[in-house]
């Protein structure tokens, strides 16, 4: 019998010494006509470098140590067709000359998507590097979600993973029967052996996520596939049920800052208040103002059970139906959280601001405070409005001092603006739901003065905190956004030009904030413009933490750091320690050395992809929801934008709603469409009929899938000023006209006859 793989490399291992193939294929029963693909397999072996020759006919294990000398490391990511690309850690990165590696299907071993990999270099060519995974370093996922099938009479069976990347079954045994698992229910499974593909993998179901009729269950099922765990593990939950509020002791080594009005503002629904805000006038200068921050480093202590949580973490994911928080719910909605006639313990910026919107001065220190009231952001903004009752205060906090802060608000923003920070605020979906958990209806998000006066606050915050820290030599993690790649903003250029933006490129070829945001004022009022803005912001590169001060892009800034959201980000938590040890002239945590500044890079890396891992959740949760409220209303029509042109397909984003679907080219049966050169528009062969980029169409719904995540759309016809125009040719219902086959697949369009054209120009009569 010709072994496999692992098989072969066991029985070397456990040999100790070389083997030839006529021992290796009397050992496994070889028959004489499997020899050359025992030959085969163990060549495929020697060139990764897993086994070698020795003695001309023998066959050794090559040494680990040897094996994973010449290797490199990084982070595995499978694309859906069955390929991967490995990101090279940062010094590999910068020893190999590339930053990553590309891997067959075949050369992917036993490695899952996100895994930390090491990896031997094939060849390298203009294209890139390309390489084959020879070890993985660490599991990505520890339980793998999916759906049990019992398929043996004693009770075992397969559980087949729901992530489209893991496209291998994994058989288990009966499941333990207290977990009360009935067949077809979602599972974890705990991985027991990772075999080589084709292989079943094998594994124990170790937990019931639920069934598919289940409320909650496809947002759970999303978070679960992205290793996302919303309980917290005991010992941290009772370390922060531990966890007391001692105001009389703490108060002296604290600004007692109770007596200051103070207010929070935040969502309607909000449940933790991590920021406040007081304001005073500051004669002959402008306002001086306080940012209020709670004092989460005053609980979660370093290295404890709830802070090595809180970096597992590293973010709260805010999906659209429930909160998975950073911190136990003791600390987030309790005792860090800042809420009305409580004291609470703060990390505190007092800054003087000029009415020209500059920071004249600024001091930072731990406080007590005691918030005088707690404003929705829909109450701030009818005082702003000068609704009827909204001005008809009485409370500590007087409505004088709301205004202030939006006064302030302004002149901060104006001078942000002034310069050449980008404003990229693009509309967003707002699912509404009804009180039962049921989705009422899709709307874009209003976006209010009043959430712009709180971020104008915490943005001040942000950079006062930042520079102080730089200045005194304490290393932190910025919030760096670095400047766009000069090749991509030159390819943007002729793109938006042909749209009708003028993006202005300078004699050196540069392009600032300042352009930039030109061209997105120029689009400000046009239907549609949003799209254009969010091509725009995606020309741009992400923004990251770093202990490296490279600047924010985006907000014009040379000194930026996270600083007021340390409920919710681990980040600011690190800030947070840093501005308390300046504070109180204690050692730094992180110090001024090669190791406290490594740890920090380290943190940030990990913290940013963190953070990437829960934006894509929580984008996809609302997705998964605007699609299953979609699925009653298969079959009507939709006004849309065109959001997005690819060569199989266009995008449309629906109005109100916000949501895209996607209008397959196969669905398009007048013509067959192409993308141009710039990817802006699709282009009939025939007709040269065009769907534009913003271009304002009608669709139909024709499927929605909330599990898949997929809206497929019809298009219907184009709007022009306010009115339909149909799409030329065939109408929906008729035939697609036969294209020329060969070997039953098609090769191409063919128009449809003048017998067809007149039996159609007849139905329309």
């Amino acid at each position: 019998m010709l072994p496999d793989r692992n098989t072969l490399l066991n029985v070397l291992r456990e040999a100790g010494n070389a083997l030839s193939t006529r021992e290796l294929g009397q050992h496994f029963g070889v028959k004489k006509s499997q020899k050359p693909e025992l030959r085969a397999l163990l060549k495929d072996l020697q060139t990764e470098g897993l086994v070698q020759r020795t003695g001309g006919k023998l066959w050794r294990l090559v040494p680990k140590k040897k094996r994973l000398s010449n290797t490199l490391g990084g982070k595995l990511q499978i694309n859906r067709r069955g390929f991967g690309f490995v990101r090279l850690d940062p010094a590999d990165a910068e020893r190999a000359g590339y930053d990553d590696v590309f891997i067959r299907e075949e050369n992917l071993g036993s490695a899952f998507d996100g895994d930390k990999v090491l990896v031997r270099i094939l060849d390298t060519d203009e294209r890139g590097a390309r390489g084959m995974v020879v070890e993985v370093a660490e599991r990505r996922q520890k339980v793998v979600i999916g759906r049990w099938q019992q398929t043996h009479k004693g009770g075992g069976g397969i559980v087949v993973p729901r992530s489209p990347l893991l496209q291998r079954r994994i058989r288990v045994p009966k499941p333990p029967p207290a977990l009360g698992i009935g067949n077809f229910d979602f599972v974890g499974v705990e991985i027991t052996e990772y075999t080589m593909p084709p292989e079943d993998l094998l594994g124990n179901i170790v937990e019931r996520i639920g069934a598919a009729h289940e409320k909650g269950i496809d947002v759970l099922l999303l978070l679960r596939d992205r290793g996302i765990v919303p309980e917290f593990p005991s010992a941290v939950e009772d370390a922060a049920q531990a966890l007391v509020m001692d105001t009389e002791a703490e108060l002296p080594r604290r600004e007692d800052l109770r007596g200051l009005p103070t207010c929070t503002i935040d969502p309607e629904t909000a449940k933790d208040f991590d920021d406040a805000l007081s304001i005073e006038p500051e004669p002959g200068v402008g306002w001086r103002l306080w940012v209020h921050i709670a004092d989460v480093s005053h609980f979660v202590r370093p290295g404890e059970p709830i802070d090595r949580e809180a970096i597992e973490r590293s973010t709260s994911v805010y999906p659209i139906d429930r909160v998975v928080p950073m911190l136990p719910e003791k600390l987030s909605n309790d005792l860090c959280s800042l809420r009305p006639k409580e004291d609470r313990f703060t990390m505190t910026a007092e800054m003087v601001i000029s009415t020209a919107g500059r920071i004249v001065s600024s001091d930072f220190y731990s406080a007590v405070i005691h918030s005088d009231r707690r404003f929705s952001y829909e109450e701030v903004q009818a005082v702003y409005e000068e609704k009827p009752g909204a001005r008809d205060s009485d409370e500590a906090l007087t409505i004088e001092r709301v205004l202030m802060l939006r006064d302030c608000s302004r002149a901060l923003r104006a001078a942000r603006m002034k310069r050449g920070a980008l404003d990229l605020d693009i509309p967003e979906t707002e699912i509404v739901f009804h009180e039962d958990g049921r989705v009422s209806h899709l709307e874009m998000r209003e976006r209010f003065e009043a959430h712009r006066v709180v971020e104008d606050c915490m943005l001040a915050a942000n950079e006062a905190v930042a520079d102080f820290l730089t200045r005194r030599k304490a290393p932190l993690l910025y919030r760096i956004h670095e400047a766009a790649d000069p090749d991509r903003l030159e390819r943007l250029v002729p793109t938006l030009a042909a749209l009708g933006v003028r993006l202005s490129v300078s004699k050196k070829g540069e392009i600032t904030p300042r352009d930039i945001q030109a061209a997105i004022e120029s689009i400000k009022h046009r239907e549609g413009g949003h799209i254009l803005r969010r091509l725009i912001l995606r020309s741009l590169k992400r923004a990251e933490y770093s202990p490296r001060n490279a600047g924010h892009f985006g907000l014009a800034s040379e000194c930026y750091c996270h600083f007021t959201s340390p409920i919710r980000r681990y980040p600011d938590v690190v800030v947070h320690r840093q501005l308390r040890a300046v504070e109180r002239a204690e050692p730094l945590p992180w110090p001024d050395d090669e190791e406290g500044r490594g740890e920090l890079k380290e943190l940030g890396r990990y913290t940013s992809s963190m953070e990437r891992e829960a934006a894509d959740a929580e984008m996809e949760s609302g997705r998964i929801k605007a699609i299953e409220f979609l699925k009653k209303n298969e079959g009507e029509e939709y006004e849309g934008f065109v959001a997005g042109i690819q060569n199989f397909g266009l995008f449309v984003e629906l109005i109100p709603s916000g949501i895209e679907g996607m209008v397959p080219v196969r669905s398009m049966r007048d013509d067959h469409y192409d993308p141009d050169e710039l990817g802006i528009e699709l282009v009939g062969r025939r007709s040269g009929n065009k769907y534009r980029l913003t271009d304002k169409v009608r669709v139909r719904i024709a499927k929605a899938d909330a599990f898949a995540g997929e809206l497929e759309l019809e298009i219907v016809g184009r709007i022009e000023g306010g009115e339909r125009k149909p799409r030329p040719g065939p109408q929906r219902g008729t035939p697609r006209p036969a294209g020329r086959k060969t070997g039953g697949k098609r090769t191409g369009y063919t128009p449809p006859t003048k017998k067809t054209l007149r039996k159609i120009k007849r139905k329309k009569r």
